[in-house]
């Protein structure tokens, strides 16, 4: 017996448009908020995501770099 692949041109073509579409980032202000909630929270996992993403827009604002 053969597998075989399905192909699927709606995910490929998902991809496509996030791969093209350009990153935003949120204010300084929205990363901040997000960080004080998630330590209020006591969500250790989200704060450290949190923190990298205030790191992130701190950077200038460059993503993927």
């Amino acid at each position: 017996m053969n597998a075989t692949t399905v192909r699927r041109p709606t995910e490929k073509a998902a991809f496509g448009r996030v791969c093209k579409a350009p990153k935003r980032l949120p204010s300084i202000a929205d990363a901040f908020a997000c960080l004080a909630d998630c330590e209020a929270r006591g969500d250790l996992q989200g704060a450290r995501l949190c923190r990298l993403l205030v790191q992130r827009v701190a950077r200038d604002g460059r993503v993927g770099e």
